[in-house]
């Protein structure tokens, strides 16, 4: 099979644990039937639900995403793909570092206020710790409009 799927790469800081969360949250929101690493999730699994623990190795963790089974099968057959109904499986791939991230010259910064925006634009970046992330939809989200409303959600979970 080809690889399939649009990835939109971030670094965050610890935030992606809650983020997540509310971000999981939306996504049984938008699928009454959600399916979450493959296996249906109940109104009260999902309350419960915590992002799988990240075992300090070589590897990334991935939550996915289908609204049913025929999506799950679907997946297996079509990979990250847009069914009949315009919609279609994604997921959030993940790793933890518990390393220092240092980044010189922080450029495109988007806050709401462009005050701070501009105090922000060129200055370095420093985090103690930090996640990788690579959120998998079907198309670019700048031109299929679900795969827009995924990232859309995705962002606004850090908006809390």
């Amino acid at each position: 099979m080809d690889i399939t799927g649009y990835s939109n790469d971030f670094i965050t800081d610890q935030s992606f644990l809650a983020a997540m969360k509310r971000f999981t949250l939306r996504q049984a929101q938008r699928w009454p039937g959600l399916f979450l690493d493959g296996e249906r999730v109940t109104a009260e699994s999902i309350r419960d639900w915590e992002l799988p623990e990240n075992p300090e190795d070589d590897y990334s963790n991935i939550v996915t995403f289908s609204e049913s089974q025929n999506m799950e099968d679907f997946w297996e057959d079509r990979g990250y793909a847009l069914n009949d109904h315009g919609e279609g499986p994604f997921s959030v791939l993940y790793k933890h570092y518990p390393g220092v991230l240092r980044a010189h010259q922080v450029t495109g910064v988007q806050i709401a206020d462009p005050e701070d925006s501009a105090a922000v634009e060129g200055t370095s970046l420093l985090l103690s710790e930090y996640f990788a992330v690579s959120l998998v939809t079907p198309e670019d989200p700048k031109a299929d409009p679900f795969s827009g409303n995924i990232l859309r959600d995705f962002l606004d979970a850090f908006s809390r």
